[in-house]
């Protein structure tokens, strides 16, 4: 029986991506970098997540208003939120 090589193997369709589900992107920078980015976002008062997720928007990408938000508690009008 002939062996098959990679271009010749079907795999079946992968399934279409979960929009509920997250994942998390992790990549490294350069201190200097992440020091800017904590200090904007500072001044901005936000977090590095946040800018992150408004310059993915600003590129086009289509980024759920949800993500747009402060997820800590107390910072966004959560009702979980300590006085």
């Amino acid at each position: 029986m002939p062996r098959r090589t990679a271009a010749q193997t079907v795999r079946a369709p992968a399934p279409p991506p979960d929009p509920k589900r997250t994942v998390t992107v992790s990549f490294p920078v350069s201190e200097p970098l992440h020091i800017a980015l904590k200090v904007r976002a500072a001044q901005e008062r936000t977090t590095v997540r946040g800018m992150m997720m408004q310059g993915l928007k600003a590129l086009g990408f289509d980024v759920p208003d949800a993500d747009l938000t402060d997820r800590r508690p107390g910072r966004s009008g959560r009702r979980d939120a300590q006085p």
